[in-house]
């Protein structure tokens, strides 16, 4: 689906039309038309489009399926980062820090599971 299609469909959802969308833009349909053809639309144009629909600007730019596949493998995600707050940073640096911490101790256990299964085929060899 294209960015035109995609942005028809939420204009429907959210019960509002192209020519709408357009007039909030300060531009003609057909302007509007030829930016999304030619994939010349502004970034500025993205986000006020975004903000009209109340969706994140983000979302004009990421795939789901790639987007699936990345997710997959990162635990966190990219755009959930609060530069601004101090208290944040500090609470990622513990949980940072307690990530290691269960690792560590992951290790130890496996280690303590492989003693006691030594010691009990120690003890059925003496029996």
């Amino acid at each position: 689906m294209n960015l035109k299609n995609k942005i028809l469909r939420l204009l429907q959802e959210k019960k509002f039309t192209y020519k709408q969308l357009a007039e909030h833009l300060n531009i003609t349909e057909n302007q509007l038309d030829h930016a999304l053809e030619t994939k010349t639309l502004e970034v500025r144009t993205l986000e006020l489009i975004s903000k009209e629909l109340r969706i994140p600007l983000y979302s004009f730019f990421r795939d789901p399926s790639a987007m699936q596949h990345y997710m997959a493998s990162y635990t966190e995600p990219y755009y959930n980062v609060n530069i601004w707050s101090d208290q944040e940073v500090k609470y990622k640096s513990e949980i940072g820090t307690l990530r290691e911490q269960i690792e560590e101790l992951k290790a130890e256990l496996v280690r303590k599971e492989q003693l006691i299964e030594a010691l009990e085929g120690q003890m059925k060899g003496h029996k």
